[in-house]
């Protein structure tokens, strides 16, 4: 039986629980701690792991026997994910890319180091993933679609055929870019958004919230059904 390969995260709040709730059920990892910038420590924290900051990790983990599962959230668009990666590798860590059993890749281009695909989502023949880029669960990347670096696709995204996301982009919860259209970088993309057309860089595109209706939700049911 092959080794488990030892693991650290880069990251000590949800996304770092969420992902270690994954690893420690998948028997290719064996999680030994937490990294994080050192003003960081204090900040949050996963039970059962020790955190260790960034400055004196190498000391603790060594990048020989480790390597490391971005588990940092899109903080400054994703930004903060960027610099870390940047400089755990500078370190000398392989940065580990991580595909949940239950997810399915198809594509035949290598994904992009350090990327996350979580349970559920598709990712399509011909589609591509950047380096450092989370996938989240029930995502569909649709064929020739592409993804790129430092992005972060929140589940249940459909990103459409030919359809490009550009760097350190963030994209909501249910979103849809529709088929050959492109999302600028440093884009925030909403939850529930539908994108038919190409957007600038550093734009902001939100789908308008749902709106309070005038009956109650009993005189609804009583007068339209449900």
């Amino acid at each position: 039986m092959k080794q488990a390969q030892q693991i650290i995260l880069a990251g000590n709040a949800i996304t770092a629980d969420i992902l270690y709730a994954y690893l420690r059920n998948d028997a290719r990892y064996e999680v030994l701690g937490l990294t994080v910038d050192d003003d960081f420590l204090s900040q949050g924290g996963v039970d059962g792991l020790t955190a260790v900051g960034l400055s004196h990790v190498s000391e603790v983990f060594s990048p020989q026997r480790c390597r490391v599962i971005m588990a940092a959230g899109y903080n400054d668009l994703n930004r903060v994910r960027e610099s870390l990666f940047t400089r755990l590798k500078g370190m000398g860590y392989e940065i580990e890319t991580y595909v949940h059993p239950d997810a399915r890749v198809y594509t035949t281009t290598p994904l992009g180091e350090g990327s996350i695909v979580l349970p559920a989502a598709v990712i399509e023949p011909h589609a591509c993933v950047g380096a450092n880029t989370m996938v989240w669960c029930n995502v569909t990347l649709a064929h020739h679609s592409s993804v790129a670096e430092n992005c972060w696709i929140a589940a249940g995204t459909v990103i459409s055929g030919q359809a490009k996301v550009l760097r350190n982009s963030f994209v909501g919860v249910n979103a849809t870019v529709v088929n050959d259209v492109t999302v600028g970088e440093y884009n925030i993309v909403g939850a529930n958004a539908l994108i038919s057309r190409c957007t600038k860089s550093h734009a902001v595109n939100l789908a308008r919230s749902a709106e309070p209706f005038r009956y109650s939700s009993e005189d609804y049911v009583k007068y339209f059904g449900i």
